[in-house]
């Protein structure tokens, strides 16, 4: 398989034709930005290795405990965690729920041991998460840069996918000739 090295050089290389593409898809360059941020974070931090301890998994730094059930949950290669089309879906839940869970965690912990307040519950989850909802569409975020968030950290795994796959067909064609 390619080096980590070689992955970012790719990542990299990418980045302006995604922006150009995202730009010609949809005509606004914020857009465009928010596509090939995602797409740079998705293939340099959030792609299909954090199942092993590769370079996206360290660049975590003190963080990379929050991957550590991922590890441990998806074998290496599977097709949930390099799957061309689930792969990135799951590590979006995955994430989520555990920012979900880290937050409740250290709340409940505050309310308990700091303020000796009443434990928050699952109610009071959601409810903050409706009003960072609410938040973000006053900030003009809405689904369609959701949408181009998604599909930039989508481009930016399947990049790593695809290069993969490449390089495994270029190796056994190669032992054939």
């Amino acid at each position: 398989m390619p080096s980590g090295k070689t992955h970012d050089a790719i990542t990299l290389l990418l980045a302006p034709p995604t922006f150009a593409a995202g730009w010609g898809l949809t005509g606004d360059w914020t857009m465009a930005t928010a596509a090939t941020c995602a797409m740079l974070f998705g293939g340099l931090m959030f792609g299909p290795d954090l199942d092993i301890q590769s370079r996206q998994y360290t660049r975590w730094g003190v963080f990379r405990f929050l991957w550590f059930p991922y590890k441990v949950m998806f074998r290496h290669r599977s097709r949930w965690s390099h799957g061309i089309i689930f792969g990135t879906l799951i590590r979006v839940v995955y994430f989520a729920a555990v920012l979900t869970l880290v937050a409740w965690g250290g709340v409940y912990l505050r309310a308990v041991f700091l303020s000796g307040g009443t434990p928050p519950g699952w109610g009071d989850v959601l409810h903050a998460w409706r009003v960072i909802e609410e938040q973000a569409a006053a900030y003009g975020v809405g689904a369609d840069v959701l949408l181009a968030v998604f599909a930039g950290l989508w481009w930016g795994a399947a990049t790593h996918t695809l290069t993969d796959v490449g390089w495994s067909v270029a190796r056994k064609g190669s032992e054939i000739f």
